[in-house]
Protein backbone atom coordinates (compact mmCIF):
# COMPACT_ATOMS: atom_id res chain seq x y z
CA UNK A 1 0.00 0.00 0.00
CA UNK A 2 3.02 2.26 0.14
CA UNK A 3 3.31 2.70 -3.65
CA UNK A 4 -0.04 4.31 -4.24
CA UNK A 5 0.43 6.59 -1.22
CA UNK A 6 3.87 7.75 -2.32
CA UNK A 7 2.77 8.28 -5.82
CA UNK A 8 -0.28 10.14 -4.62
CA UNK A 9 1.83 12.35 -2.36
CA UNK A 10 4.41 12.94 -5.08
CA UNK A 11 1.75 14.08 -7.54
CA UNK A 12 0.15 16.35 -4.93
CA UNK A 13 3.43 18.00 -4.00
CA UNK A 14 4.39 18.40 -7.63
CA UNK A 15 1.28 20.46 -8.32
CA UNK A 16 1.10 22.48 -5.09
CA UNK A 17 4.67 23.44 -4.19
CA UNK A 18 6.99 26.00 -5.81
CA UNK A 19 10.02 25.24 -7.89
CA UNK A 20 12.17 24.62 -4.84
CA UNK A 21 9.76 21.90 -3.67
CA UNK A 22 9.66 20.46 -7.17
CA UNK A 23 13.46 20.21 -7.24
CA UNK A 24 13.36 18.51 -3.79
CA UNK A 25 10.88 15.90 -5.06
CA UNK A 26 12.98 14.83 -8.02
CA UNK A 27 14.97 12.18 -6.06
CA UNK A 28 11.72 10.88 -4.62
CA UNK A 29 10.28 10.35 -8.04
CA UNK A 30 13.49 8.64 -9.08
CA UNK A 31 13.25 6.44 -6.00
CA UNK A 32 9.67 5.70 -6.93
CA UNK A 33 10.79 4.55 -10.37
CA UNK A 34 13.38 2.32 -8.81
CA UNK A 35 10.73 0.88 -6.54
CA UNK A 36 8.70 -0.06 -9.60
CA UNK A 37 11.65 -2.10 -10.78
CA UNK A 38 11.75 -4.35 -7.66
CA UNK A 39 10.28 -7.80 -7.97
CA UNK A 40 9.68 -8.28 -4.24
CA UNK A 41 8.86 -5.94 -1.37
CA UNK A 42 11.55 -5.43 1.31
CA UNK A 43 10.17 -4.00 4.60
CA UNK A 44 13.47 -2.43 5.63
CA UNK A 45 14.07 -0.89 2.23
CA UNK A 46 10.55 0.32 1.99
CA UNK A 47 10.79 1.92 5.41
CA UNK A 48 13.93 3.79 4.45
CA UNK A 49 12.37 4.94 1.24
CA UNK A 50 9.28 6.10 3.06
CA UNK A 51 11.43 8.03 5.56
CA UNK A 52 13.33 9.68 2.78
CA UNK A 53 10.09 10.66 1.07
CA UNK A 54 8.66 12.01 4.28
CA UNK A 55 11.79 14.10 4.81
CA UNK A 56 11.56 15.47 1.32
CA UNK A 57 7.89 16.17 1.82
CA UNK A 58 8.68 18.00 5.03
CA UNK A 59 11.35 20.09 3.27
CA UNK A 60 8.97 20.88 0.47
CA UNK A 61 6.23 21.80 2.93
CA UNK A 62 8.67 24.05 4.84
CA UNK A 63 9.69 25.73 1.64
CA UNK A 64 6.04 26.20 0.78
CA UNK A 65 5.37 27.61 4.25
CA UNK A 66 8.28 30.14 4.10
CA UNK A 67 7.41 31.28 0.58
CA UNK A 68 4.64 33.76 1.70
CA UNK A 69 7.10 35.40 4.11
CA UNK A 70 9.57 35.67 1.31
CA UNK A 71 6.90 37.16 -0.89
CA UNK A 72 5.92 39.56 1.89
CA UNK A 73 9.57 40.53 2.28
CA UNK A 74 9.82 41.02 -1.44
CA UNK A 75 6.60 43.05 -1.36
CA UNK A 76 7.97 45.18 1.48
CA UNK A 77 11.22 45.61 -0.41
CA UNK A 78 9.29 46.60 -3.51
CA UNK A 79 7.20 49.03 -1.47
CA UNK A 80 10.35 50.55 0.06
CA UNK A 81 11.89 50.85 -3.40
CA UNK A 82 8.72 52.53 -4.64
CA UNK A 83 8.75 54.81 -1.60
CA UNK A 84 12.39 55.66 -2.25
CA UNK A 85 11.58 56.34 -5.90
CA UNK A 86 8.57 58.41 -4.87
CA UNK A 87 10.70 60.36 -2.42
CA UNK A 88 13.33 60.88 -5.09
CA UNK A 89 10.65 62.08 -7.50
CA UNK A 90 9.22 64.34 -4.80
CA UNK A 91 12.69 65.71 -4.06
CA UNK A 92 13.27 66.24 -7.77
CA UNK A 93 9.92 68.00 -8.07
CA UNK A 94 10.71 70.12 -5.01
CA UNK A 95 14.15 70.89 -6.40
CA UNK A 96 12.61 71.80 -9.74
CA UNK A 97 10.07 73.99 -7.95
CA UNK A 98 12.87 75.68 -5.98
CA UNK A 99 14.80 76.28 -9.19
CA UNK A 100 11.68 77.65 -10.84
CA UNK A 101 10.95 79.92 -7.88
CA UNK A 102 14.59 80.99 -7.78
CA UNK A 103 14.52 81.77 -11.50
CA UNK A 104 11.26 83.72 -11.10
CA UNK A 105 12.71 85.59 -8.12
CA UNK A 106 15.84 86.37 -10.13
CA UNK A 107 13.73 87.60 -13.03
CA UNK A 108 11.63 89.68 -10.64
CA UNK A 109 14.75 91.20 -9.09
CA UNK A 110 16.22 91.91 -12.51
CA UNK A 111 12.94 93.46 -13.64
CA UNK A 112 12.77 95.59 -10.49
CA UNK A 113 16.41 96.66 -10.98
CA UNK A 114 15.68 97.55 -14.60
CA UNK A 115 12.57 99.48 -13.59
CA UNK A 116 14.48 101.25 -10.81
CA UNK A 117 17.30 102.07 -13.22
CA UNK A 118 14.80 103.45 -15.72
CA UNK A 119 13.10 105.45 -12.97
CA UNK A 120 16.44 106.87 -11.83
CA UNK A 121 17.31 107.77 -15.42
CA UNK A 122 13.98 109.57 -15.77
CA UNK A 123 14.55 111.36 -12.46
CA UNK A 124 18.07 112.40 -13.49
CA UNK A 125 16.81 113.54 -16.90
CA UNK A 126 14.01 115.53 -15.25
CA UNK A 127 16.46 117.06 -12.77
CA UNK A 128 18.89 117.93 -15.57
CA UNK A 129 16.07 119.51 -17.58
CA UNK A 130 14.88 121.42 -14.51
CA UNK A 131 18.43 122.67 -13.87
CA UNK A 132 18.78 123.72 -17.50
CA UNK A 133 15.43 125.51 -17.42
CA UNK A 134 16.38 127.19 -14.14
CA UNK A 135 19.69 128.27 -15.65
CA UNK A 136 17.89 129.67 -18.70
CA UNK A 137 15.43 131.53 -16.46
CA UNK A 138 18.27 132.94 -14.39
CA UNK A 139 20.10 134.05 -17.54
CA UNK A 140 16.91 135.63 -18.91
CA UNK A 141 16.28 137.39 -15.58
CA UNK A 142 19.87 138.56 -15.47
CA UNK A 143 19.64 139.82 -19.04
CA UNK A 144 16.40 141.64 -18.18
CA UNK A 145 17.99 143.15 -15.08
CA UNK A 146 21.03 144.24 -17.05
CA UNK A 147 18.82 145.68 -19.80
CA UNK A 148 16.70 147.51 -17.22
CA UNK A 149 19.81 148.84 -15.48
CA UNK A 150 21.28 149.87 -18.80
CA UNK A 151 18.06 151.61 -19.81
CA UNK A 152 17.87 153.28 -16.42
CA UNK A 153 21.47 154.42 -16.75
CA UNK A 154 20.82 155.69 -20.27
CA UNK A 155 17.68 157.44 -19.10
CA UNK A 156 19.56 158.99 -16.21
CA UNK A 157 22.31 160.08 -18.59
CA UNK A 158 19.77 161.52 -21.01
CA UNK A 159 17.98 163.34 -18.24
CA UNK A 160 21.25 164.64 -16.90
CA UNK A 161 22.25 165.77 -20.38
CA UNK A 162 18.86 167.40 -20.91
CA UNK A 163 19.17 169.09 -17.56
CA UNK A 164 22.64 170.24 -18.40
CA UNK A 165 21.48 171.54 -21.75
CA UNK A 166 18.46 173.19 -20.18
CA UNK A 167 20.65 174.79 -17.58
CA UNK A 168 23.12 175.86 -20.23
CA UNK A 169 20.36 177.27 -22.39
CA UNK A 170 18.85 178.99 -19.41
CA UNK A 171 22.21 180.45 -18.55
CA UNK A 172 22.75 181.48 -22.16
CA UNK A 173 19.32 183.14 -22.31
CA UNK A 174 20.01 184.90 -19.08
CA UNK A 175 23.32 186.18 -20.31
CA UNK A 176 21.80 187.03 -23.67
CA UNK A 177 18.98 188.91 -22.03
CA UNK A 178 21.42 190.87 -19.93
CA UNK A 179 23.42 191.69 -23.04
CA UNK A 180 20.25 192.66 -24.93
CA UNK A 181 19.08 194.90 -22.09
CA UNK A 182 22.38 196.74 -22.11
CA UNK A 183 22.21 197.09 -25.92
CA UNK A 184 18.62 198.32 -25.97
CA UNK A 185 19.31 200.88 -23.31
CA UNK A 186 22.48 202.05 -25.04
CA UNK A 187 20.78 202.37 -28.46
CA UNK A 188 17.59 203.99 -27.18
CA UNK A 189 15.20 201.07 -27.80
CA UNK A 190 12.34 200.57 -25.42
CA UNK A 191 11.76 196.91 -26.41
CA UNK A 192 13.02 194.50 -29.04
CA UNK A 193 9.69 194.59 -30.86
CA UNK A 194 9.42 198.40 -31.10
CA UNK A 195 11.44 200.19 -33.83
CA UNK A 196 13.49 203.31 -33.30
CA UNK A 197 12.46 206.13 -35.59
CA UNK A 198 14.61 209.02 -36.79
CA UNK A 199 14.10 211.34 -39.79
CA UNK A 200 11.33 209.31 -41.25
CA UNK A 201 13.35 206.10 -40.91
CA UNK A 202 12.60 203.16 -38.68
CA UNK A 203 14.92 200.41 -37.62
CA UNK A 204 14.72 197.55 -35.18
CA UNK A 205 17.38 196.36 -32.68
CA UNK A 206 18.20 193.37 -34.92
CA UNK A 207 18.80 195.63 -37.94
CA UNK A 208 21.12 197.84 -35.83
CA UNK A 209 23.08 194.76 -34.69
CA UNK A 210 23.44 193.73 -38.36
CA UNK A 211 24.70 197.19 -39.29
CA UNK A 212 27.25 196.98 -36.47
CA UNK A 213 28.26 193.50 -37.79
CA UNK A 214 27.89 192.11 -34.26
CA UNK A 215 27.13 188.39 -34.67
CA UNK A 216 27.09 187.79 -30.88
CA UNK A 217 24.54 190.48 -30.35
CA UNK A 218 22.44 189.11 -33.22
CA UNK A 219 22.45 185.66 -31.55
CA UNK A 220 21.59 187.25 -28.18
CA UNK A 221 18.67 189.15 -29.69
CA UNK A 222 17.35 186.02 -31.41
CA UNK A 223 17.79 184.00 -28.21
CA UNK A 224 15.88 186.66 -26.30
CA UNK A 225 12.97 186.42 -28.74
CA UNK A 226 13.69 189.01 -31.47
CA UNK A 227 11.78 188.47 -34.72
CA UNK A 228 14.21 187.94 -37.60
CA UNK A 229 11.43 188.45 -40.18
CA UNK A 230 10.65 192.01 -39.18
CA UNK A 231 11.35 194.67 -41.88
CA UNK A 232 12.82 198.15 -41.54
CA UNK A 233 11.63 201.31 -43.22
CA UNK A 234 13.31 200.29 -46.49
CA UNK A 235 11.40 197.00 -46.45
CA UNK A 236 14.36 194.74 -45.73
CA UNK A 237 14.64 191.97 -43.18
CA UNK A 238 17.79 191.73 -41.03
CA UNK A 239 19.16 188.97 -43.32
CA UNK A 240 18.52 191.02 -46.45
CA UNK A 241 20.25 193.97 -44.84
CA UNK A 242 23.23 191.77 -43.94
CA UNK A 243 23.46 190.47 -47.50
CA UNK A 244 23.51 194.03 -48.81
CA UNK A 245 26.23 195.02 -46.39
CA UNK A 246 28.29 191.89 -46.92
CA UNK A 247 31.45 192.73 -48.82
CA UNK A 248 33.82 189.84 -49.42
CA UNK A 249 32.38 187.93 -46.48
CA UNK A 250 32.49 190.80 -44.06
CA UNK A 251 29.05 189.93 -42.63
CA UNK A 252 29.28 186.16 -43.05
CA UNK A 253 29.08 185.48 -39.30
CA UNK A 254 26.01 187.70 -38.99
CA UNK A 255 24.38 185.92 -41.91
CA UNK A 256 25.13 182.54 -40.29
CA UNK A 257 23.60 183.72 -37.03
CA UNK A 258 20.48 184.86 -38.89
CA UNK A 259 20.54 181.59 -40.82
Amino acid sequence: WLKPFWLKQGIFLHHSSNRLASRSLTPAVMGQSECKGLSTSDATTDTVKVNVGVTLLADAAGAAQTSPKHQAAEEQLRCREEEVKEKQLQQEREEEERRRQKAEEQQRLERERAEEQLRLEHVRAAEAQAREEQCLREKAELAECEAAERMAAEEATRRAEDERKRAAEEQARKEAQEKVDVFLKAKGFKTMSMPRTSCFTASYPLHVAVQENNAGLVSALLLSGADKKVKNSTGKTPLEAAEKLNKKGSHAAVMVALG
